[in-house]
């Protein structure tokens, strides 16, 4: 069972930062999760919430603002004093620091994706990374359609956040092929990790802290792990 850094490794470092990432890195991660969004002017930029309060000193929607502008606040400090002016990073800035042989899961956020077409900006920056190991995964399952009507060859992992009476159904009617299905750790049911294990569809479950529930995980069959600790939890 593989460990991702959820936000690079943001149980210790600012989150969805290239500080993050590198920390991560050094801490033997297996890869990464990480979020990101459009900007005002069309820029694919690493972060999570729609809005920025939380880990900036900015006010208002990430959405509204144009990369220059955003590239002026500081996602650090709220976390700690040591990571005083930490900026927010473009996708290549962040895919420029990751090792070839790590694995990403890019998760797709948009809200009014047919107006805005992230989507497509996304897969223009993913040609320029042919040798990395990507997949894209959203809680929106139209988007991932989208991209893979752009190319047919792009790894999709779908995101629940739940539990679906029926998965072998859903799965089976998306209308295209995934490589991974993305769970909250809670929603899990062996019978669901028994049937993807036997399509070769990759489990990658979030948010894993304990490393009680990274053995229970492994024993259930999970691919991944996805956690805020991946220094503290390799060793479970």
């Amino acid at each position: 069972m593989e460990i991702l850094a959820h936000r690079g490794a943001s149980g210790t470092s600012p989150e969805n930062t290239l500080s993050a990432f590198k920390k991560a890195l050094k801490d033997g991660c297996d890869g990464f999760e990480f979020d990101i969004q459009q900007t005002k002017d069309g820029k694919i930029v690493v972060f999570h919430d729609w809005t920025l309060e939380r880990t900036s000193n900015g006010k208002g929607n990430l959405k509204e603002f144009t990369l220059e502008e955003l590239k002026k606040l500081d996602v650090g400090s709220w976390f700690s004093n040591d990571y005083k002016d930490e900026r927010i990073p473009t996708l290549e800035e962040t895919l420029n620091i990751i090792p070839d042989d790590k694995f990403i899961n890019i998760e797709l956020k948009e809200e009014f994706s047919k107006e805005r077409g992230t989507e497509v900006k996304l897969f223009e920056i993913l040609k320029k990374y042919p040798n990395k190991n990507i997949v894209v995964s959203s809680f929106s399952h139209n988007l991932l359609k989208n991209l893979k009507n752009l190319d047919k060859n792009i790894k999709i992992g779908i995101l629940i956040e739940g539990s679906l009476i029926h998965l072998d159904k859903y799965i089976e009617n998306l209308g295209f092929d995934i490589c991974g299905y993305h769970a909250d750790k809670n929603f899990l049911k062996q019978e669901d990790i028994n049937y993807l294990n036997s399509k070769n569809i990759d489990i990658n479950v979030w948010t894993v802290n304990l490393k009680k529930d990274a053995r229970v995980l492994k024993e259930m069959g999970v691919t991944r792990i996805i956690t805020n600790f991946p220094k503290e939890i390799t060793n479970y």
